[in-house]
């Protein structure tokens, strides 16, 4: 008797959620507009303007109206709405910091009217409108993120909207690159340290921006990778025959962006996206073999040593140089958090930030230090909009995390959710001491390949079977001719 096993994974049944379904014209236009917003969003120096900010609220606002949203499930539809809960949460918050007389009005208000001896309403935000026209980001965000929910259900436009982004971050990396070796003001017009930057002129962002392209293509190549190393079949038969050129090209821009990434100087982006890549590969590989393990571990620290041989030589520097906390961004939290205490329900006002924390600045930050953004995402939250609001976003943003991370367990070979959840993290971790997520050309980015991540988390169970036991049994003995003598004769 020979027992012999077999892993095979069965076609996963995605109903009429993988371009099957009619799509008419209006709803094509929604998806190339939201693919256009995404290629283009980097460029006019990650769209901080506000200009640009409403230029890219009209396209995802089209997209949203247009998409065809048939293919949204309920527990998609939830999220949506939560969304508008949170929304809603953002303007309440805006209206109180803007109507006069505010719930808890700013004594800078009163001691303003009485140097100018004239009358000020006063009001519960430090700058006027400045509330109202911060409504902006979160509405960009929301029809972002409920965009890609939408489109995610789709698995042929998932991909073409991953591959924008990837293409797109290749071209502009080259660009920047081209710009840091010739050092072309055109090209380059701000120099942040010798650092290689984009579009976004600053290199932490550039560095999340490039460390989440070179995520997408890890995990669009990362099932892929495993089948063979578990089949044991050489690496080298992936780029041969069906599919072999196409990911020659994908393998390439993912090098390049690995190469590109240390020359932006950036610790957290270059350790955050190894430590995020070796740790995915580490939790597939958890229950399989430990021969193939330590393959595929070796195999990366082998490349990650390579790139960090070939173009690391200025993080390094830079690294020894400055350490950890170059900015005094641990003093300056500690400040914003104890000025916050004084008013926990409604912070200083929405995007007010550069006009409201050089009171509390204190001579521990020195005067190297630049602080117009608060170098933290959810403490500069809270500075400005109080500890409720504050709660409720990050409760949604644990939710959107459970939600993938329950979805990644149950449709394990689904790259997409796998990136949504990689670029997810990247971004998070990075934007708790950093402002990537602050910047609303990377901002777009980020929420559309998480929210396909989302959209696709609700899908149905990929099912498998894991493992398949074949028995084969010896054929049965001949019968004896007729006239023979029986063995037990």
């Amino acid at each position: 008797m020979e027992v012999s096993e077999q892993a095979r994974p069965a076609p996963a049944v995605e109903g009429n959620t993988e371009g099957r379904e009619k799509r008419g014209i209006l709803d094509r236009i929604g998806f190339w507009f939201f693919v256009t917003m995404l290629v283009l969003a980097p460029v006019p120096d990650g769209s901080v303007v506000l200009l640009w900010i409403q230029v890219w609220t009209f396209f995802a606002a089209i997209t949203v109206l247009l998409l065809n949203c048939s293919g949204v499930s309920r527990g998609a539809a939830l999220l949506v709405v939560g969304l508008v809960f949170v929304l809603a949460a953002y303007a309440l918050v805006a209206w109180l910091q803007s109507v006069s007389p505010g719930p808890a009005p700013l004594a800078i208000w009163s001691e303003a009217g009485k140097i100018l001896d004239v009358e000020i309403a006063p009001r519960s935000g430090s700058v006027l409108h400045a509330p109202l026209l911060f409504l902006g980001r979160p509405l960009l965000a929301a029809l972002v993120l409920t965009a890609g929910i939408v489109i995610g259900t789709n698995r042929r436009r998932a991909w073409i909207v991953l591959r924008a982004i990837v293409g797109a971050a290749c071209l502009y990396g080259l660009i920047g690159f081209l710009g840091f070796v010739i050092d072309s003001d055109s090209l380059r017009p701000f120099d942040q340290g010798g650092a290689l930057t984009t579009f976004f002129l600053n290199k932490n962002t550039t560095a999340t921006y490039l460390g989440s392209a070179f995520l997408i293509v890890f995990a669009m190549l990362l099932p892929t990778v495993l089948a063979a190393v578990r089949e044991r079949r050489p690496l080298i038969g992936l780029f041969r025959g069906e599919g072999g050129p196409h990911r020659i090209i994908v393998v390439s821009g993912g090098l390049l962006l690995l190469v590109l990434l240390p020359l932006t100087l950036s610790r957290a982006g270059l350790m955050l996206t190894v430590v995020l890549a070796m740790a995915c590969v580490a939790l597939k590989l958890r229950l399989r073999k430990r021969a193939a393990f330590w393959k595929v571990s070796l195999g990366i620290a082998v490349l990650f040593s390579f790139v960090y041989a070939l173009s690391g030589e200025g993080w390094r520097e830079r690294q020894a140089r400055v350490g950890f906390d170059s900015l005094g961004r641990l003093d300056a939290y500690g400040m914003m958090l104890d000025a916050v205490a004084s008013r926990p329900l409604l912070g200083y006002g929405l995007g007010s930030f550069t006009e409201s924390f050089p009171q509390f600045r204190t001579e521990a930050l020195g005067t190297s230090a630049v602080f117009d953004i608060g170098h933290s995402t959810p403490i500069e939250l809270i500075f400005e909009g109080g500890y409720p609001l504050a709660v409720l976003v990050f409760a949604y943003v644990l939710v959107c995390c459970a939600v993938m991370i329950r979805g990644a367990m149950l449709r394990p070979d689904d790259p997409y959710i796998l990136a949504a959840l990689l670029v997810g993290l990247l971004g998070l971790l990075h934007t708790s001491f950093d402002f990537p997520l602050q910047i609303p050309g990377f901002l777009i980015i980020y929420l559309a390949v998480v929210g396909m991540g989302l959209g696709r988390s609700f899908l149905p169970r990929e099912e498998r079977v894991v493992m398949k036991r074949v028995v084969r049994r010896p054929p049965p003995a001949a019968a004896p001719p007729a006239g023979d003598p029986s063995p037990a004769a």
